[in-house]
């Protein structure tokens, strides 16, 4: 019973091309002829030939749509073949069979045309007036350009000049575009930064994407961190980095070192700054400061018992001891110095006031002393 419901139901199929017949499944959308081995598609139950040309040797084989699909025949089909003769140069496949070789072509000297239909007027381009030709002259290659002609504005020539591509529509550019000179490349931008070490005081060239490095001179480790202090803390903090004292934080008996110092909360401790030190908020620095930079703002006093060297200063609050800049110091009207000036040029604006000796020294100096370290041989 399982047997007869799961038996595959065939339908036999006539080659259309030799008209032998073979069973196939039901299903079958094409197949190949058992016997001749055409390729024919099936429709409806229908075997029928693919339609378009096909050339068997030197025969031409179409279908015929007036008798119907199944009855192809043969076209331009001579009745009786003729032996080439033996010079021909075209081989049947009779010949093909008796291992006959084709000879070489013969070379045909086609006689040149006195006049003709130029190609310009056979194509609608021109007349011909325009184009006039003479018997046995031709007039292709007499408008060619040379070489240099045709590689004056080639990619080839843009390249060898190394020069870049000057855009005559400044209107198609978009609007931050840029000339190729006066784009800043990334080689141009400092790829290293100088760090001076906590205990030898040493500078030394460090790349701007580490994390932390170590003195050359004296081993220490130097870290490179930022951070920004938010609430109260009373301990030591020694980093390389930026330190950001916000509003609500403050720093108290303690001692830290940093690179660029920036305060906007209480500050009273030791201060070791290497980069630029700026005061939004009164406090006091122990301590010899040695900045880049300081800035005092407005309504801020700032005190420095031990005093303060920087290689620029500008006082726009109150500043409460000895300064010592190797630049340039500029007080403004509402800033004032309550200690000695010593600066290579002092710059005081209208109101602007100084309680103490003023003394300008063009030899004035700020390097820190080479401390001893643990490989003097390194450094001198």
């Amino acid at each position: 019973m399982f047997r007869k419901l799961n038996k595959i139901k065939r339908i036999t199929l006539t080659c259309p091309s030799c008209g032998e017949e073979q069973e196939e499944p039901a299903l079958v959308i094409s197949s190949f002829c058992k016997s001749c081995g055409e390729h024919f598609r099936v429709l409806k139950g229908k075997a029928i030939p693919n339609p378009g040309l096909r050339v068997s040797g030197l025969a031409e084989v179409r279908v015929d749509e007036e008798k119907g699909l199944e009855a192809p025949f043969v076209w331009n089909e001579p009745e009786e073949t003729e032996e080439p003769p033996e010079d021909a140069w075209v081989i049947s496949a009779e010949d093909k069979d008796r291992k006959a070789k084709p000879l070489p072509r013969p070379e045909e000297d086609f006689p040149e045309e006195a006049g003709g239909i130029s190609a310009g007027a056979f194509f609608g381009l021109a007349t011909e007036e325009e184009e006039p030709e003479t018997a046995g002259t031709s007039s292709l290659g007499n408008q060619a350009q040379s070489k240099e002609a045709l590689a004056e504005g080639s990619m080839a020539a843009l390249i060898q000049s190394q020069s870049p591509a000057i855009h005559g529509d400044a209107e198609k550019m978009p609007p931050n575009y840029q000339p190729q000179e006066k784009r800043r490349r990334a080689s141009d931008a400092a790829t290293e930064l100088e760090v001076r070490c906590f205990r030898c005081y040493h500078i030394q060239q460090v790349s701007r994407f580490a994390k932390s490095t170590q003195c050359e001179r004296c081993s220490v480790y130097i870290s490179l961190a930022n951070y920004e202090i938010k609430t109260q803390k009373n301990h030591t903090l020694r980093t390389r980095g930026d330190i950001v004292i916000g509003r609500r934080g403050g720093l108290r008996k303690c001692e830290i070192a940093c690179h660029h110092l920036t305060v906007n909360g209480v500050i009273d401790a030791f201060v070791d700054c290497s980069g630029d030190a700026v005061f939004r908020h009164s406090g006091v620095v122990r301590g010899n400061l040695y900045c880049r930079k300081l800035l005092i703002e407005k309504n801020c006093v700032v005190e420095f018992p031990d005093g303060v060297k920087a290689e620029k200063a500008e006082i726009q609050g109150q500043l409460e001891g000895d300064l010592t800049c190797s630049g340039q110091v500029r007080i403004n009207r509402t800033g004032s110095v309550s200690g000695d000036v010593q600066a290579v040029e002092i710059d005081l604006k209208d109101g602007a006031t100084i309680s103490g000796q003023a003394r300008i020294d063009p030899d004035t100096s700020t390097d820190l002393p080479m401390k001893v370290g643990f490989n003097p041989s390194v450094i001198g």
